[in-house]
C-alpha cells in the first residue's frame, strides 16, 4: 500500500500538487480539501479523488499532507492539522507570513516528530543542482527574477513572492553571515513593493546583487556565480541552460579560459520536488529544503522588504525641485 497523502488548498498551485501526487508511484491520494467547496469538488472530480469537507476529515486518512494555502493561513492550517494527527508536512513557500509564525510551525513539526519540507522549488532545477554539486566558493552572485504582472501572489511583496527563491539559493551557496544590506524598491501596481534591488554583502566578502520584479514586460530567470577559484556559472532557470567557464592563469601569457555549456532535460520541477518529499518519508531521509532553511530565507526576505520600504519613505521625503 502506498503512502497516503492529501492536499489542503487546491487553488492555482494546489491543483497541480494534487495532480502530481496522484501520478506518483507508491502514493495513494487520500483526497483534497479547500474552503471553496466548488473548487475542491471540481479538482477532486478531475483527478478522481475524494473531496473532504474538513481538514480534520482529510488528516485522519493521511500519512502526509501538502499545504498550498495563502501564506497568511499557513500557521492556523498547520495548527489544525496537528490538532488532529501527526502527518508529515510539505508546506509551500514562504514558510509563514511572519518569523514568529514560522518559528511556531517549526516548533509544532518538532513536537510531533514529523518531516517538514518547504516548497522552494528552484532547488530542484537540474542546472542549479549542478552548480551546488560543483561546490563553488562565491565571490559575486547576480540574480534576476522578473515577471509580467499577474494576480497570483499580489497579497505579499515581490520580495516574499519571487525574490525569496534567489535569497534561499544564495544562502545555500554562501556559508557566511550577512554583514550589510542595501535595498531600493517601490510599489508600481499593488500597495506592496513590486520591484526591488538588493545588495547583500556577507562577512566572508561575497557580494550578491538580487533583482526581483513582477511588473516587467518579459519573464526572466537568470542566476550567475563568480567564484574565488576562477570559475563562472550562468544559469537560465527557464531553459535549464548552464554555461560554465574556468579561468587558468599562466605566468607570462594570457589567461586560458575553458568554456562549456549544458542544457538539461526537461522534467516538471514540482514532480521532482514532491517525489523527493515522498522519498524522504519512505526511506527516512532528510528533506532537501528544511523548515530551518525556509525560516532563514523568510528572515532575510522580510528584512530586504523592510529596507525597501525605508528607502522609499526617504525618497518620498525629498522635496521636489
Amino acid at each position: 500500500m502506498g503512502l497516503k497523502v492529501g492536499v489542503v488548498g487546491v487553488g492555482y498551485l494546489g491543483q497541480h500538487h494534487a495532480r502530481v501526487l496522484s501520478e506518483l508511484p507508491d502514493v495513494e491520494m487520500a483526497g483534497v480539501f479547500d474552503v471553496d467547496t466548488g473548487r475542491a469538488e471540481e479538482v477532486a472530480s478531475r483527478i478522481k479523488v475524494r473531496r473532504h469537507t474538513s481538514i480534520s476529515s482529510l488528516v485522519k486518512e493521511c500519512d502526509a499532507v501538502s499545504v498550498v494555502t495563502p501564506t497568511l493561513f499557513h500557521l492556523p492550517v498547520i495548527e489544525e492539522i496537528f490538532s488532529v494527527g501527526s502527518p508529515h508536512v510539505f508546506l509551500e513557500k514562504p514558510i509563514a507570513d511572519t518569523l514568529e509564525n514560522g518559528q511556531q510551525i517549526l516548533n509544532l513539526a518538532k513536537k510531533h516528530n514529523v518531516l517538514l519540507q518547504i516548497g522552494h522549488i528552484e532547488r530542484f532545477n537540474p542546472g542549479l543542482e549542478a552548480i551546488l554539486e560543483a561546490r563553488p566558493k562565491p565571490a559575486y552572485i547576480e540574480a534576476q527574477r522578473l515577471s509580467p504582472f499577474g494576480l497570483r501572489g499580489t497579497d505579499v511583496p515581490v520580495v516574499v513572492d519571487l525574490m525569496i527563491h534567489d535569497i534561499d539559493i544564495i544562502l545555500s551557496l554562501v556559508n557566511s553571515p550577512i554583514a550589510t544590506m542595501r535595498v531600493v524598491g517601490t510599489p508600481v501596481i499593488t500597495p506592496h513593493i513590486d520591484i526591488a534591488n538588493a545588495w547583500i554583502e556577507f562577512e566572508n566578502g561575497c557580494l550578491a546583487q538580487v533583482l526581483g520584479s513582477r511588473v516587467s514586460m518579459e519573464k526572466l530567470r537568470k542566476f550567475r556565480v563568480f567564484d574565488r577559484e576562477g570559475r563562472y556559472f550562468s544559469l537560465n532557470f527557464d531553459t535549464r541552460e548552464l554555461s560554465e567557464a574556468k579561468v587558468t592563469l599562466n605566468p607570462g601569457s594570457l589567461p586560458q579560459i575553458d568554456r562549456g555549456k549544458k542544457v538539461f532535460e526537461a522534467e516538471e520541477p514540482l514532480k521532482k520536488e514532491l517525489r523527493s518529499f515522498v522519498e524522504a518519508i519512505r526511506f527516512s531521509k532528510p528533506v532537501k529544503v528544511t523548515g530551518e532553511d525556509g525560516l532563514r530565507a523568510l528572515e532575510v526576505a522580510l528584512e530586504v522588504n523592510r529596507l525597501a520600504e525605508e528607502s522609499l519613505k526617504r525618497f518620498q521625503q525629498i522635496p521636489s525641485a
